[in-house]
């Protein structure tokens, strides 16, 4: 029986090379981008899969009453060890962690890393796996460090380093803490713990008896509220179940203005990844899902579309085997079967498009997509069920409708009903043109969003703009002044128009804050206010703009101490006017030592972080007041980049010689700011693409099939005297009203998908009904193009031919 059903599903495919054709490379475009999207959406859900006991394990964050008094990532030093030692039956460990980057040397190799400073619970609480080393215990003191392979094989060219020994830079007097290195990580995928400030950390040192900071260990004090803090709970315990510890713990050690201000709040591990950052990784997944229905849904119409049209054909093969005894599940079974081979078809030639576009897909996510034999058992059992439920859905309509059509009518090659297919047709062409329109809406709208950021006035100029990581990092009066000696010295090349040396630089929101007090006295409440330790030479480097004074002020060969620089909103939130704000002598709380700052100057607005947070207010103190610092930026005077790059590096080499040359530039760092958005663009404008071909595919066979069961007609209309031009419009009539309807739909649905979309957005465009009216056009030129072109080669036939072939 399979054998019977099997030669008559190929004769069948014989027969309708061209439908089948269509139908295959759709399917297959439909599988492949699913597939894609699958892989890449099932990567992202299992970022943090290999976590031991992930389900259980919390990042510690803080919720602050008063806004900027600290961040939402981190803590308080001491509150995860607390935790765990007074209530021991609702946790079971802790692990923190300080992240920084400085230099890491052995012998005469010095390499810029980032750095854990953190409890030694790490590698048995998350179950890291080692390469080398005691998996009980991999730290055998406060002397010890553990690193991982890549990082053995930077330093030492090997990955075996037990028993070398490493120093890592520290900000105090410039001197360096060395460690032995007792244990070597198998490099670790990307997580949320490992992975939560930076990409990775590929060294680790103990948080006690730490020298990195003058201050000492960073997780001793319930001042520091810049620490990383995870917990791992008891199996059972809920959540909730830590709300009374830790404000019974904060009220028994916090100070009273954290106390007042903070609550606890625990964010799961395990889909920490997708949720964090505002749920871009979560909505860019829902996003990614629609698109692959989307797009599959439009193959399978396609499917369902040409059976409908080629079922006329099969009519009379129907009623026969009904005649001869043929059973209504034979014939079911036998369609199901049939859109099956087509699906099992299309689904061996997507594995050959998965693999040669997955290149193609890494980069246009920034992703690293999994090959085919790597593949689980898991994964190539959902694809054969996706490749099943494909076959299934798109052989419905023949195996179902065609199967119960009337013996009567069906040897005569007659539907049940005049009308029969005919709705359903038109209906499925107006879901697949909707859908297509508001894709394609949505496609230009993100791509003029996009570019509207990218081209938007920022309040600085980001081109030519290099940043140096600054080294040697030592934070007191005397690396400040060797790092000023270092900028003369770059200031010297040709290729420098401007340095300065400062902390930040604009890519995100500062979490420094700095409490001041406003000037009319009406609140007595300290505004928190973030602030930036930079030079005098930061406005002018970054060309930025001055509304009143100057960017600190400076006689010649002296520093002015006690100087403040604010941005327009600081000034407004402080009540400071901006016209007679130089001079202007602002408080400090006396919980903050108190005394004044007077301000030297007023600066523009401008967008220092992701222009999705909008203008904050700002302060500026200089870095001999602050001292410390963590970038040079160079404005370069030269087009030629390379050679600019080869003259600093050989300049810096000469001022620093034992601290690494790393760099980034302004505009590099801007645009990942916005990865997300950019990978939603890409992703965009393929799945435009991609519904276009398969709509036209979907719209060439169905009006293919059309023009041959209407030859006849073409031709009796020829005979009475239509012209080429007559038969056209006759069908672009029929097909544009279904796009006209489909652009009604389309265009309210779009507005408000896109719209809600844009509300993440403080500087947004606007939505402009010339973009619905393009898109609406330019969807009729394309399908009028693929019909027209088809009609007119009937339309010119002799119509001789088509009424004599009977």
């Amino acid at each position: 029986m399979i054998k019977n059903y099997l030669i008559i599903a190929f004769r069948n495919l014989k027969r309708n090379k061209l439908f089948s054709f269509i139908n295959i490379i759709c399917l297959s475009l439909g599988i492949t981008f699913s597939l894609l999207i699958g892989v890449y959406i099932n990567k992202e859900k299992n970022v943090n899969a290999d976590l031991r006991n992930a389900g259980e394990q919390y990042l510690v964050k803080s919720k602050w009453k008063t806004k900027n008094l600290g961040l939402d990532i981190t803590t308080l030093g001491p509150l995860a060890k607390a935790i765990k030692e007074e209530y021991p039956n609702l946790v079971a460990n802790y692990y923190r962690y300080n992240p920084v980057a400085n230099v890491v040397s052995a012998g005469d190799n010095h390499f810029k890393e980032d750095i854990s400073i953190g409890d030694t619970t790490f590698i048995s609480m998350y179950g890291f796996p080692l390469l080398y080393g005691n998996r009980e215990q991999p730290f055998r003191d406060n002397r010890s460090a553990v690193i991982t392979e890549t990082m053995a094989k930077k330093l030492f060219g090997k990955t075996d380093v037990i028993g070398q020994t490493i120093s890592v830079q520290t900000l105090v007097n410039n001197e360096k803490q060395d460690y032995l290195i007792t244990a070597v990580l198998k490099d670790i995928p990307y997580n949320s713990v490992t992975g939560l400030v930076v990409k990775n950390y590929n060294v680790f040192v103990p948080t006690v008896d730490n020298h990195y900071y003058q201050g000492g260990d960073p997780s001793a004090s319930w001042n520091q509220v810049y620490e990383v803090g995870l917990i791992e709970l008891k199996k059972g315990v809920k959540v909730k179940e830590l709300v009374d510890p830790f404000k019974k713990i904060l009220a028994k050690y916090a100070p009273e203005n954290i106390r007042n201000n903070l609550e606890i709040e625990l964010a799961g591990i395990k889909d920490y990844y997708v949720k964090d950052n505002n749920g871009a990784v979560q909505k860019m997944i829902f996003i990614l899902i629609l698109i692959g229905i989307f797009i599959l849904l439009m193959a399978i119409i396609n499917f369902i579309n040409i059976s409908i049209g080629t079922s006329s054909y099969r009519l009379k093969e129907i009623g026969l085997r009904k005649v001869l005894g043929g059973q209504k599940r034979q014939l079911v079974f036998q369609f199901l079967f049939e859109s099956l081979l087509l699906a099992i078809i299309a689904g061996i030639i997507s594995l050959v498009c998965y693999e040669l576009l997955r290149p193609v897909f890494n980069q246009l996510l920034n992703t690293t997509i999994a090959p085919l034999f790597d593949f689980s058992v898991l994964k190539l059992i959902s694809f054969a069920v996706l490749i099943l439920l494909v076959g299934i859905i798109s052989g419905i309509y023949p195996a179902f409708i065609l199967s119960s059509s009337r013996i009567a009518l069906s040897v005569k090659g007659k539907m049940s009903s005049a009308g029969s297919g005919s709705f359903l047709r038109k209906s499925l062409l107006i879901v697949q043109f909707t859908l297509t329109i508001i894709i394609f809406i949505g496609a230009l709208t993100v791509s003029k969003q996009v570019s509207y950021v990218f081209n938007k006035d920022l309040g600085y100029n980001k081109e030519q703009l290099l940043i140096i990581t600054a080294f040697p990092k030592q934070w007191d009066s005397t690396g400040v002044f060797k790092m000023e000696s270092i900028k003369q010295k770059l200031l010297q090349l040709r290729v420098v128009k401007n340095a300065s040396l400062c902390y930040e630089v604009p890519d995100r929101k500062p979490p420094n804050v700095i409490p001041l007090l406003s000037v009319d006295g009406k609140n007595d409440q300290p505004l928190n206010i973030p602030l930036i330790n930079v030079d005098e030479d930061y406005a002018a480097t970054y060309e930025m703009q001055m509304k009143s004074g100057n960017f600190f002020n400076h006689r010649k060969g002296s520093f002015v101490t006690g100087q403040i620089v604010l941005n327009e909103t600081a000034a407004r939130s402080l009540g400071v006017d901006i016209n007679s704000a130089v001079g202007r002598e602002i408080r400090l709380p006396a919980a903050a030592g108190g005394g004044y700052l007077s301000v030297a100057g007023i600066i523009k607005d401008y967008n220092y972080s992701n222009i999705q947070d909008g203008i904050e207010p700002l302060a500026f103190i200089h870095v001999r007041d602050a001292l410390s610092y963590r970038f040079l930026t160079i404005r370069l005077n030269t087009e030629n980049i390379s050679q600019a790059l080869v003259d600093i590096r050989s300049k810096w080499k000469e001022a620093s010689p034992n601290s690494p040359f790393e760099y980034f530039f302004m505009d590099e760092k801007f645009q990942s700011l916005y990865n997300s958005e950019l990978q939603l663009k890409k992703s965009a404008e393929v799945a435009t693409i991609l519904n276009l071909l398969i709509v036209l595919m979907g719209v060439f066979g169905v009006i293919a099939f059309t023009l041959a069961r209407r030859n006849k007609e073409i031709a009796i209309r020829k005979v009475l005297g239509a012209n080429a031009g007559g038969i056209i419009r006759l069908f672009l009539k029929e097909y544009g009203l279904a796009i006209l309807i489909a652009n009604v739909i389309a265009w309210p649905v779009a507005y408000f998908t896109i719209n809600n979309w844009l509300q993440n957005y403080n500087y947004r465009i606007e939505q402009h009904i010339l973009l619905y009216i393009l898109v609406g056009l330019l969807v009729f030129c394309f399908a009028f193009a693929m019909i027209a072109a088809q009609c007119f080669k009937v339309a010119v036939t002799n119509p001789v031919k088509s009424l004599r072939s009977e």
